[in-house]
């Protein structure tokens, strides 16, 4: 089985300061999960927080703070914004894991896994996919510039082996970029962190949290 955690960190202009810098370098580099469901292939479980100054909500203590802010500008009585609340919880649980039966159905930005040709585990590859990814753009070595196979072929970005992750290995993952918000064309920034663990024993709540990486691959570049 393989357990993979997915953690998005957002911030944007207001979280640039030297004093949010520092906070955020102490954000958690992984999490507990409440309760781990049973699965036999592949899980995902999605984590996404948002950087407020010096502290971090989660998902649902933003959209808990953000209905209660703007829905009575829209006339919205308290009762319902209470049940606007109470659905998008229930929609944010009810897809806070998705399950897969094969790595190949994964789709996860700029991460891709295959398994072993020789052993059993799977290579860790990132490759920049600058269809779904902010800047800056990442170019270097693209092991399958060659591959006439591969979308990949001639294409000029990174593409390599991060880990080759094997039975009972922890590995993780850390990128991040900038984006463009849509509506106001200002810039915001993310940290994604993809933390994985291959086990045919994935029950404790705190694997991702009780443990250390074997494997720790970064592709952080200067947000400016």
């Amino acid at each position: 089985m393989l357990l993979i955690q997915n953690i998005n960190l957002i911030w944007d202009k207001n979280e640039r300061g030297s004093e949010c810098a520092k906070v955020r370098h102490q954000f958690p580099m992984a999490y507990p999960i409440d309760e781990i469901p049973l699965f036999n292939d592949v899980a995902v479980h999605y984590l996404s927080f948002f950087q407020r100054g010096k502290i971090f909500l989660n998902s649902i203590q933003e959209t808990r703070q953000s209905l209660e802010k703007y829905l009575p500008k829209l006339d919205f009585t308290y009762n319902q914004i209470q049940n606007e609340i109470k659905q998008r919880i229930a929609y944010m649980k009810k897809y806070q894991f998705q399950f897969y039966n094969s790595v190949n159905k994964l789709n996860l930005t700029n991460l891709y896994l295959s398994p072993c040709k020789d052993e059993d585990g799977f290579e860790v590859s990132f490759f920049y996919d600058e269809r779904q990814s902010g800047k800056p753009f990442r170019h270097g070595h693209n092991k399958d510039y060659h591959n006439l196979q591969s979308p990949l072929y001639h294409m000029d970005c990174l593409n390599e082996t991060a880990f080759i992750l094997k039975k009972n290995q922890y590995g993780r993952i850390i990128w991040n970029e900038r984006r463009t918000d849509y509506d106001t064309g200002e810039w915001y920034y993310q940290l994604h962190i993809y933390n994985m663990i291959y086990s045919l024993d994935i029950s404790k709540n705190n694997i991702f949290v009780s443990n250390k990486p074997d494997f720790v691959y970064q592709q952080e570049a200067v947000l400016y």
